[in-house]
């Protein structure tokens, strides 16, 4: 019967050595292969080489991994890693921002377009499916690790969360949801070939707009 959750998932999935794997890592592990294998597929249309799929999926990735931790650090945690330096590497401890996993994906893709001699728009529509998936898969790992809980809530599917107190809206799977459910609308869209740029603009479009009502159901600080 359908109830409301408790939240006891363990983060932690394995251990190789000294190094835990996290299902957080996981989670965007499994969206970079996303992209690795969307720009392979495309890699003729875009007039790109095997080699140079391979060197774009690493800028993104890196890109991604780094503005997206440096974001969340400097503008939303900065009073506790200030005091913890050492910390600010571990994106498995605090997260990574939204807003700066999409700027590192665009100052990666940029750096690569300029690098290599590459149309910007062209890529970046072949990304924005691929760029849906990374969020969603992202978002499913943030529920995983317990980050970023909703606001209380009586409704059948609330979660209760190790460090919350009640139940709460899961809201990192609201807005996953939301981003896995842009890759069906995408896809029709590029199905009646549109001019180059739209199919990025349509992503960022509806990514921001969609947004808003799930941010209603965040825990206010």
């Amino acid at each position: 019967m359908f109830g409301p959750f408790v939240h006891n998932i363990d983060p932690i999935f394995g251990k190789i050595g000294p190094f835990y794997l996290w299902f957080y890592g996981a989670s965007f592990t499994a969206g970079f292969l996303g992209i690795f294998f969307c720009l392979k597929r495309a890699r003729k249309q875009l007039s790109i080489s095997l080699s140079e799929v391979y060197s774009l999926t690493i800028f993104m990735a890196l890109g991604v991994l780094v503005f997206g931790r440096l974001v969340e650090v400097v503008f939303y945690e900065w009073e506790h890693y200030a005091f913890h330096l050492l910390h600010i590497p571990a994106v498995w401890l605090g997260g990574m921002s939204t807003h700066g996993i999409m700027l590192g994906a665009i100052i990666g893709m940029a750096i690569f377009c300029r690098v290599y001699s590459k149309s910007f728009l062209s890529i970046a529509d072949v990304l924005a499916i691929g760029g849906a998936y990374v969020m969603g898969m992202g978002r499913i790992g943030n529920f995983i690790d317990g980050q970023i809980v909703g606001s209380v809530t009586d409704v059948a599917w609330g979660v209760k969360f190790p460090d919350a107190e009640g139940f709460r809206h899961p809201v990192v799977l609201y807005d996953g949801i939301k981003n896995l459910l842009l890759i069906p609308f995408l896809l029709l869209i590029r199905h009646f070939a549109p001019p180059r740029g739209v199919l990025i603009a349509h992503f960022l479009l509806w990514y921001g707009l969609l947004r808003i009502p799930i941010d209603f159901f965040r825990e206010m600080a």
